[in-house]
């Protein structure tokens, strides 16, 4: 179809743009919002717990088993597991991005249930739980009350009763945590030495329960086959026990004489906490504490909008005196840098616009690009949601650097037009025509190389993969998009809106900048002529550049993606190991104290006897302290906060303090910084491991590159031992079940069966009143009875001693492990970390010991290196596309050998601004080598013209200089402008704005510069070349 179609047929030109704008605003009103794409690879977590079990006994009789079948499930990457000395396991088993979480959740499944025939019948009557674990924390809501009445116990309680099950009903929630949950329980708080005073053991009082509180159906009256009878009439019995005086009157033994034991002479019943491991907080009061967490894939703006509206609904018929907050919210980091990314775009535009302004010195002229570029922009929107894109950092980030590409080709329809009225005087509609008949080929060619340079790095594989190609698609989509609309819409409007230049006299700010072009030019041809006459010094310099361009690539730090401030951090205080809870908390309320008097600070969560990298545990206190927003903040940077916070923390003398950011894509790894992992292979014992881990941290820790080092073991704990007396207790004729029964109910509380209360079911725990499990001597009360009926005391079946042992075991891969977090210190990057923590493993730690990455560090460690990769790919494609247009092997390296030159640009830019070369610098840089390919393509195509129409190179090459000079310099300034927004970014997100544009702001400023002085000069070099070649 030729371009006089569209130019005959405005009306039809402009219906075709209406309908891409129609697509692409229903695509903007539908595509869900988020940070990043899907791009966190599927964790299932597997949890048990054995109540009462050590560490030790939790390794080996449920993590051993479990890990044996999970080992080898298709697709996974790596598995960790957690036993600790509460009698908790849970496991994550870490599967690569390409597996569907679905199908990983219900392998996981059927391999645990090979496994529990294998496990303690407790662990399976207690509940093995396998969950996908939700990526995200989306939200934190607390429910709060200053009326004494409603203690923790009932607004715990109260949120599970009344506001989770509303909650996750909503489409996009995933899971919700009740943190530091104080569900309803039935506790039995046993007297042993009534007990024994009784006769009775542990055994009895567990038979008593199970047979008096069970659910059982009693029958029906006149059940067929039946004669006579009009009805039948079910029967029915007290079932489950539901109240605390109904248990009271459980009867334990009827004595010959008439006299009855009930539960209440041997103990005491109280409706309670089921567990007292954890105790939750905001800004230091009592409340419970809610974590969202949202499914993969759903739009996080709606979910929060959605869980907000409920929350308001509810809370209506909340009791008088308790109230809600939600603390924390994702969706204001994501909407804060979403609209910042939109603030971004519309200066990029405007920008833009200016510089076309003034290229074209005219209105009518720079109004079909105002019209054109947005076209574009919005009709992308409409592709990305066919693609199941989402409105996030990549995909916005790509529309703004398409700005610059995008009204490139408005603006080269226009000025060719203006130059052809100008120089033949034909009218716009006749100008129009002939300009559009040279130019067709020319705009799909530029636009098929851009396409060229994207569309291959989108298919790498894994994490990097998946950023690409939001990324390059979106640039993709809009550089076709636009091509057709300057097809279309561009040469229709030049027709109907440009007038031939009426000759008048412009004014002082255009004559200025035509004189500064027309100046630019005359030094770019001397440039041009004086670099052909000294080839020789030419070629060194670009020896020279490739030289330092390995160099720069050597010396720019390298890291995955920059940290960025999302608006809170967490502080985690480490007591000594075996430290109570109350001496927990008292350390905490002192943090919190401090914490709340730091004005930037607006909420502090606690979660006392509970961390994020040991699990529960009574001697660790977790703070997530959440700051105002950035607008409101007197400390712009989140690390100068931190370091205050440190300095303050490290001074209380009872505890280790270890500050950390959030990972920085939610879901990859437990926080942002590297996590390196420690393994002891082959014989290497648990104590090996732990000196490892000292002499890791002893090392790191003198190195200035590393901050925030912590380590996921723990110190032995002082544990005691008891050593039955085997033969003992085979000769009274006590089974050993029973004494090891007898000691983990009274010490370590035992979950017996359920009962019913508010629609939903509850546990019966039986355990020992504190008194009795507070000491040693304690256990001359605990007592079991023998084949004779005599009640012996636990202390005659066996010793006890005092002895150190692991509070909480990790695994990692089937070994045991430690994780050893930290973050790489201002001014160093991430991979700088990594190398320094690897170098000094390989140098101080023995070969039995093993060396892993997890979280974001594995992403990092397994992606490294793409940046060669993805660039030769980006090359070898421009290079295929132009061999093919130009019907030859040797022009297109006169446009290829032009792109390092920009490349240095970017590289030395980065590291002056001390960036790093992440993911967001290589996308720059791809999207570098495509500009200035596109760039060098002008020149060359008009060179290749002019030498076939029989000019000798030189002179065809300035030809080609002088005429696409004004172009180049006014697109690629505007495309430079564009990028200004970028460069100066700030607030929430700005480290990839950044990241992204001041990589390709040098580049293309060195390219415009310094560059194009050299595609002259290869195309001569070039053509030197093919003449030998050919003369031979």
């Amino acid at each position: 179809m030729k371009a006089d179609f569209f130019i005959d047929r405005p009306v039809f030109s402009t219906v075709l743009s209406i309908i891409i704008v129609i697509v692409g605003a229903i695509g903007l009103a539908l595509l869900p919002v988020d940070q990043y794409p899907q791009i966190v690879p599927p964790v299932v977590r597997v949890s048990a717990s054995y109540p009462g079990a050590d560490a030790q006994t939790v390794t080996q009789a449920v993590a051993t088993p479990i890990e044996q079948e999970l080992n080898g499930t298709p697709g996974m990457i790596y598995m960790e597991s957690s036993s600790s000395n509460s009698g908790g396991f849970s496991a994550t088993v870490t599967f690569d991005i390409s597996v569907d979480p679905d199908l990983a959740a219900v392998d996981v499944q059927n391999r645990l249930k090979k496994a529990e025939a294998r496990l303690p019948a407790e662990v399976v009557q207690n509940g093995i739980s396998v969950e996908k674990q939700a990526a995200s924390k989306l939200m934190t809501i607390t429910l709060l009350s200053s009326d004494p009445k409603f203690d923790e116990i009932y607004l715990s309680n109260y949120a599970t009763l009344n506001v989770l099950d509303l909650l996750r009903r909503i489409p996009g929630v995933g899971s919700i945590s009740n943190v530091g949950s104080r569900y309803y329980a039935m506790q039995i708080w046993v007297q042993p030495d009534k007990l024994a005073d009784l006769g009775l053991t542990v055994k009895d009082l567990q038979s008593a329960l199970k047979d008096q509180n069970r659910e059982s159906a009693a029958g029906v009256l006149g059940q067929a086959p039946m004669t006579g009878l009009d009805v039948t009439i079910p029967i029915t019995a007290q079932g489950r026990l539901s109240s605390v005086s109904q248990f009271e009157d459980i009867v334990i033994r009827a004595n010959p004489d008439g006299s009855i034991i009930r539960l209440k002479d041997v103990a005491r019943i109280s409706l309670e906490a089921s567990s007292y491991n954890t105790e939750s907080g905001i800004n230091g009061g009592n409340a419970a504490v809610l974590n969202i967490n949202m499914l993969p894939g759903a739009n996080a703006m709606e979910v929060a909008r959605a869980v907000r509206e409920t929350m308001d609904e509810i809370s209506r018929n909340f009791p008088e005196g308790i109230s809600y907050e939600i603390p924390f919210d994702m969706t204001s980091y994501i909407s804060q840098s979403i609209k910042e990314v939109y603030h971004t775009l519309f200066e990029a535009l405007l920008l833009v616009i200016l510089v076309v302004y003034l290229s074209l010195q005219n209105w009518r002229a720079t109004l079909i690009p105002t019209i054109a570029v947005p076209i574009s922009l919005i009709g992308t929107f409409g592709v990305m949601l066919a693609f199941g894109f989402s409105l996030n950092m990549m995909t916005l980030l790509g529309l703004i650097l398409a700005i610059g590409i995008v009204v490139d080709d408005a603006i080269v329809v226009v000025e060719a037009v203006e130059r052809t009225m100008d120089e033949e005087g034909l009218s716009p509609y006749e100008a129009t025509k002939k300009a559009m008949s040279g130019l067709g080929s020319a705009i799909i060619a530029t636009s098929l190389v851009l396409c060229a340079v994207f569309v291959p790095v989108s298919f790498l594989s894994g994490i990097t993969g998946q950023l690409y190609r939001q990324f390059t698609i979106t640039i993709a989509v809009s550089v076709l998009i636009s091509t057709f609309v300057a097809l279309t819409l561009s040469p229709a409007l030049c027709a109907l809106i440009l007038r031939p230049d009426t000759g008048r006299k412009k004014n002082r700010l255009f004559r200025r900048i035509n004189l500064w072009l027309a100046g630019g030019n005359k030094f770019y041809e001397r440039m041009i002529r004086g670099g052909v006459r000294h080839s020789k010094r030419m070629l060194a310099l670009f020896g020279l550049t490739l030289v330092a361009l390995w160099v720069l690539n050597k010396a720019v730090p390298q890291s995955f993606m920059p940290q960025e401030d999302q608006g809170y951090f967490t502080v985690e205080l480490e007591l000594p190991e075996g430290a109570t809870l109350e001496r927990t908390r008292r350390v905490t309320e002192r943090a919190m104290k401090y914490l709340m008097s730091q004005e930037d600070v607006e909420h502090v969560l606690n979660v006392t006897g509970s961390s994020p990298r040991v699990g529960t545990n009574q001697s660790r206190s977790q703070l997530t302290v959440i700051l105002k927003p950035w607008d409101e903040r007197k400390t712009s940077d989140i690390r100068r906060l931190m370091d205050r916070v440190r300095r303050e923390m490290r001074r209380y003398p009872e505890s280790k303090v270890y500050l950390s950011t959030p990972p920085v894509i939610p879901g990859l790894g437990a926080s942002g910084g590297v996590e390196l992992v420690l393994e002891a292979r082959g014989n290497a014992s648990y104590g090996d491991l732990q000196r490892a881990v000292d002499t890791l941290l002893h090392y790191a820790s003198q190195r200035k590159e590393l901050t925030g080092l912590s380590s996921s073991i723990q110190n032995d704990i002082p544990q005691l031992y008891f050593n039955v007396d085997r033969d003992k207790a085979q000769m009274l004729g006590v089974p050993m079940a029973d004494i090891f029964s007898t000691m983990k109910t009274f010490t370590g509380s035992v979950y017996v069966n359920d009962f019913n209360m508010f629609n939903r079911i509850y546990r019966v725990y039986i355990q020992a009143e504190a008194p009795y499990r507070a000491h040693q001597e304690n256990l001359g009360l605990f007592f079991v009875r023998g084949a004779d009926k005599a009640m012996i005391p636990i202390t005659a079946l066996g010793t006890t001693s005092y002895t150190t042992g692991p509070g909480t075991i990790r695994r990692f891969n089937m070994f045991n492990a430690a994780t050893i977090s930290g973050e790489a210190a201002q001014g160093y990057s991430s991979g700088q970390a990594m190398a320094i923590l690897e170098q000094i493993a390989r140098r101080h730690l023995p070969s039995t010991i093993g060396v892993e990455w997890s979280g974001l560090s594995y992403q990092e460690k397994h992606v490294s290196g793409q940046t060669g990769y993805v660039l030769a790919l980006a090359f070898l494609f421009v290079f295929l596309f132009l061999a093919a247009q130009y019907e030859s092997w040797l022009i297109p390296i006169a446009v290829i050998l032009s792109l390092p030159i920009a490349g240095i640009g970017a590289y030395l830019g980065n590291w002056a601004c001390g960036l790093e070369n992440n993911i967001y610098f290589q996308i720059g840089l791809v999207m570098l080598v495509g500009l200035v390919a596109k760039n060098a393509i002008l020149i060359v195509e008009f060179a290749k013209d002019a030498v076939e129409k029989g000019h000798d190179t030189l002179t065809a090459v300035i030809m080609a200089a002088r005429l696409r000079f004004r172009p180049i310099v006014m697109t690629s300034l505007a495309f430079i402008l564009g990028l200004l927004p970028l460069v100066f970014a700030s607030g929430p997100g700005s480290a990839s704005r950044q990241g992204i544009g001041t990589g390709v702001f040098f580049g293309m400023l060195v390219a415009i510069t310094v560059g194009i002085v050299f595609v002259p000069l290869f195309f001569v070099w070039v053509y030197k070349l093919k003449e030998k070649w050919t003369t031979r």
